[in-house]
């Protein structure tokens, strides 16, 4: 027995973006120390980690919403050609201490705080916004909206019509990547370091689909 036709369908992709402001900063400033021995390294390190704690803490940041990531104790290593092996000549240790903050404005000084007091990264500045519900939901919205009118655009200029929506999948929501800083490290501060200036801006939330729409031809 024969299967009966498929109708025609008309498969369209849209893509729906909304701006929105950032009500969040999540800032990354690092220290890494080198010395002789792991030790050494390690205090020196500390030191400066717990200058660089009490600086931030200073502006009013909760200790809980400083952390500690990546500690890290590296060997130094080079091949020396008269005794044709690797040797170690000190080591580094490395850490990473991250702030989130609701307090937009405390970003810059935070960065200021940590180079201040050590710090000679800066690994990361992210603007962000906590409770992104609305905005994809808005997304979502303008995408189907956008996909149906491709549709219907399409079945017109083929002589025909959009019926009914057949299949429509839904692509996961698409975070805004962290804009990276310009300048990823200072050796040294000047005797009286300019602030930070920083402007956070909007970031873009956003959500593609895959739509699938019954074509019915006109008579």
């Amino acid at each position: 027995m024969m299967m009966p036709p498929q109708p025609p369908t008309i498969a369209v992709s849209a893509r729906g973006e909304v701006q929105v402001a950032p009500d969040r900063a999540r800032v990354q400033v690092g220290v890494e120390t080198q010395a002789k021995t792991p030790g050494l390294a390690s205090q020196e390190n500390n030191r400066k980690q717990t200058a660089i704690l009490a600086a931030i803490r200073a502006l009013g940041v909760p200790a809980a919403q400083i952390q500690t990531l990546n500690y890290s104790v590296m060997p130094m290593q080079r091949y020396d050609e008269k005794l044709r092996r690797v040797v170690i000549d000190g080591y580094t240790v490395s850490n990473i201490v991250q702030v989130e903050t609701e307090r937009m404005e405390l970003a810059g000084p935070i960065i200021d705080a940590g180079l201040s007091n050590g710090a000679n990264r800066v690994a990361g500045l992210d603007f962000f916004t906590k409770n992104r519900t609305k905005a994809q939901d808005e997304a979502l919205a303008m995408a189907v909206a956008s996909a149906r009118r491709q549709a219907e655009v399409a079945a017109k200029a083929a002589g025909g019509q959009v019926a009914e929506l057949i299949e429509l999948a839904i692509n996961d929501f698409e975070r805004p990547e962290p804009r990276p800083m310009m300048a990823m490290a200072r050796a040294e501060m000047a005797e009286a370091p300019t602030p930070t200036p920083l402007a956070e801006g909007t970031t873009t939330v956003a959500v593609s689909v895959q739509t699938r729409w019954k074509f019915v031809k006109q008579p």
